[in-house]
């Protein structure tokens, strides 16, 4: 039994009532089964899923699946365990139609009792769940083995855990990661990989292997890049443009809104100093007549600094990097 095990048993029964949707419509979370183990070409859940699940579970921790949605694909995959010898966590591959065929069924064992075995697996009465099978059904029992040249995780799109936090944090590090360190590689991760491979001149394939590894542990702190607003604001930035945009608005708002409450007011100005109103009635009325454009330009120019903050942040994040998949 590897350390493998028993994060597969977890991993597994995360997704523990998952199923098919009946009709037109597909379950995302069955799609996304699809597109972890490497079939992102599937687009619906009635396609025979166990393989797919399983690949899926394993890339949350990592580990390489087949790639294939043939279950007994999985009868080269890891290295062998005898039935003696296989632990909950072990990957199952049972025969489906005959023996000698070539449908068959995989998950990860949960327990074997006497003549009845037990796996958690997707696609079992269209849903992931426990189930329990005739041992005469198993071809082979497979164990997780796979791992970077150093010992440590291969890590890809979907993985989750410990190594995966361990990254993130090393890549917050060097400048690329800009979200929290959860542990779930996402396509912020990804993104943030690929940016670093190709700094490094890897393989840009978004794949942590033994050699980004290595770059990761030799990697210096990613350079600030040279870039103002006008440079985001040539490419595209939409940051920046609602930011722009906004700002013209407020000006708009000021000099529209304000102007036209100065008009009114001062025509009631004259109108009171026409009226031989005493100094100090004028005075008053001059401030009551006036508020309204102080509060608009006091307002504009708090939601005018908030804006040029936003920018500033945005230009910020493009010199570091920090701004890598969002």
């Amino acid at each position: 039994m590897t350390h493998f095990n028993a994060a597969l048993i977890e991993a597994a029964g995360r997704h523990l009532g998952a199923r098919e949707w009946p009709g037109a419509q597909h379950n995302p979370v069955v799609l996304g089964f699809f597109a972890a183990s490497g079939n992102a070409h599937v687009q619906d859940d009635e396609t025979p899923w166990c393989a797919a699940f399983v690949g899926a579970v394993l890339a949350e921790l990592g580990l390489h699946g087949t790639g294939a949605l043939n279950a007994r694909s999985y009868l080269d995959w890891g290295v062998p365990v005898a039935m003696a010898d296989a632990r909950p966590g072990d990957v199952v591959v049972l025969w489906r139609g005959q023996p000698d065929g070539w449908q068959g069924h995989v998950g990860f064992l949960i327990s074997i009792n006497g003549d009845r075995v037990t796996l958690r697996g997707g696609n079992q009465g269209n849903t992931v769940s426990d189930a329990s099978y005739p041992v005469s059904r198993v071809l082979g029992f497979r164990r997780a083995v796979q791992q970077a040249a150093d010992g440590r995780q291969t890590l890809r799109h979907g993985a989750r855990g410990p190594a995966v936090r361990q990254l993130q944090q090393r890549l917050a590090e060097l400048g690329y990661f800009p979200g929290a360190a959860d542990g779930v590689y996402g396509d912020r991760t990804r993104a943030a990989v690929l940016a670093l491979q190709a700094d490094l001149d890897l393989d840009v394939d978004g794949v942590v292997g033994a050699q980004t590894w290595a770059g990761l542990d030799d990697a210096p702190p990613r350079p600030a890049r040279a870039v103002d607003a006008q440079d985001l604001r040539d490419r595209g930035s939409r940051t920046i443009r609602e930011a722009d945009r906004g700002q013209a608005l407020t000006a708009t708002g000021i000099v529209g809104g304000g102007l036209g409450v100065v008009i009114e007011r001062t025509e009631e100005a004259v109108a009171l100093f026409d009226q031989g109103a005493g100094l100090l009635d004028r005075a008053q009325s001059l401030a009551l007549a006036y508020w309204p454009v102080l509060l608009i330009a006091a307002a504009g120019l708090l939601l005018w600094r908030h804006l040029d903050q936003i920018k500033a942040a945005r230009v910020a994040d493009a010199r570091t990097g920090s701004n890598v998949a969002r």
